[in-house]
């Protein structure tokens, strides 16, 4: 049958409650010409596409989970390594937490530019959906403002709510992580060590417990992951997912229509897996902006201007620092991700008074690196050549099957925030929860075949041992050079 009688009949019955909208909720007449004609464009082009979407298919499907006493001690008694493994890095992560996140102390850009102090009135304070949501995140206060008022009704005490907020959906990332490696490989020794290993990245121990959005974006983005094991899975909790992903960081999303992409290569369904989140998201960011009149819309340029304060402009650089990035990128996701090491700590340098930590700084000979030393060295050096035979195996895999599976995905969701970050954000390392699971995750399927071999499984041991330490020196830095402030 025809289906453009069907489209163009959405296309009617999606512009009049969009224009709606826009005008009596949204001030259309209020704002400049530019915005008045994008927010036209796509509310009613996601009202169109959803409307048409569910006239053709239906409303996507959500696979039914029935939930029994016999079926939940079965789950915990099954995952219950993992579980105990989350709750030990909740408890690493609420340590930490409580010692860098002050709630009288502005440390705004100081922890590896992360916007802690914001963050933490964003999520759990009584005025902090006042604050501005900036476009990137479409609907945050939608998926944080909840949770923290939950939180609150328990503790009496924001600043906490937001530190456990943060830690829980650290210790979350472990645990899922847990889940992802035990079924892929039919190994729970081995999805210990790498769930471990996650939890101990820099990333993952840093902005487990410095307050920001990505440890929450990192949670939905292996979430996600886990869902795409199940190749016929429905489409509906694919979206979902790909939805929370969306609210939370715009560009995150991308990453999981990549996985998407390599585990259901099927036009039809990677157009509506697109199409679906993307229609639900902008239409979730415009009610999101009604209710929040701090939050920016995501697809107009008044908002996207504001963007330009994080760009680098790589092209328009001179040769020394495109060089400069590159090889901050390169150390940043390959190394500091997973290895901590040794900050710059300054002051009156950059014009304050409580140290900001960094991974790199500025001289009149260009960059700066941080380096490491000793055992650090020697981590990276079996770290370097993990990354090499990972890599080698997955080019002969590739090769030799001409299959493509997620660690495909995993190489592309790593090339992208490469290519995205060269021209995005000053410390590139604020955003390494992006891309350390599949970093991780990597490495985990490529060291595969010997997942089960025990003189491995007790070498990877001592490996997180030695990195464990590592990371304990990393924070001790960290914490004697603020204890004068924090007492």
């Amino acid at each position: 049958m025809n289906p453009i009688p069907r489209l163009l009949r959405a296309a009617l019955l999606a512009v009049i409650p969009a224009l709606a909208f826009d005008y009596f909720i949204l001030n259309l007449p209020e704002r400049p010409f530019t915005d008045q004609v994008f927010l036209i464009v796509f509310s009613t082009a996601a009202l169109r596409f959803l409307l048409f979407e569910i006239s053709e298919s239906g409303f996507p499907q959500f696979k039914r989970i029935q939930i029994d006493r016999a079926g939940i001690v079965s789950f915990l008694r099954e995952n219950a390594p993992g579980i105990l493994l989350a709750i030990l890095f909740l408890a690493i992560y609420t340590h930490l937490g409580l010692r860098l996140n002050h709630p009288n102390i502005e440390t705004v850009d100081n922890f590896l530019d992360a916007d802690n102090s914001s963050w933490m009135k964003r999520l759990a304070m009584p005025n902090g959906s006042q604050m501005e949501m900036r476009g990137p995140h479409p609907f945050a206060f939608f998926i944080f403002r909840p949770l923290g008022w939950i939180l609150n009704l328990f503790t009496r005490n924001p600043y906490l709510s937001a530190v456990l907020l943060n830690t829980l959906t650290g210790g979350l990332c472990v645990f899922l992580a847990w889940i992802f490696i035990k079924r892929q490989f039919q190994s729970r020794a081995y999805a210990f060590l790498v769930a471990a290993m996650l939890g101990l990245s820099t990333s993952h121990l840093f902005f487990g417990s410095v307050i920001e959005s990505y440890i929450f974006s990192a949670a939905a983005l292996i979430g996600f992951i886990i869902l795409l094991q199940n190749h016929e899975g429905p489409m509906g909790a694919l979206a979902a997912a790909g939805l929370l992903t969306f609210g939370i960081t715009l560009t995150n999303f991308i990453q999981n229509f990549i996985g998407f992409a390599v585990s259901r290569p099927r036009w039809r369904d990677i157009v509506r897996f697109g199409g679906l989140v993307v229609s639900f998201g902008i239409l979730l960011g415009m009610a999101h902006a009604a209710w929040y009149p701090s939050a920016n819309l995501f697809f107009l340029p008044s908002g996207a201007q504001a963007e330009n304060e994080f760009a680098f402009l790589i092209f328009q650089s001179p040769t020394w620092k495109i060089i400069g990035r590159v090889t901050l990128l390169i150390r940043t996701i390959l190394l500091y991700t997973v290895i901590a090491p040794q900050p710059f700590a300054r002051t009156t340098e950059v014009g304050g008074v409580f140290p900001r930590f960094n991974f790199y700084t500025f001289s009149p000979d260009g960059f700066n690196f941080s380096s490491y030393s000793g055992l650090g060295n020697l981590l990276v050096l079996v770290w370097a050549a993990s990354l090499l035979i990972a890599g080698v195996i997955f080019l002969w895999n590739l090769v030799r099957t001409r299959k493509a599976d997620l660690s495909l995905a995993f190489v592309l969701c790593i090339l992208f925030n490469f290519v995205l970050h060269l021209n995005y954000g000053y410390e590139p390392f604020l955003y390494s929860l992006d891309w350390a699971y599949a970093l991780i995750f990597f490495i985990a399927f490529g060291f595969a075949p010997f997942a089960k071999n025990r003189w491995f499984q007790a070498g990877l041991a001592v490996f997180l041992i030695l990195l464990a330490y590592n990371q304990w020196q990393f924070f001790q830095f960290i914490l004697e050079t603020i204890s004068p402030f924090f007492g």
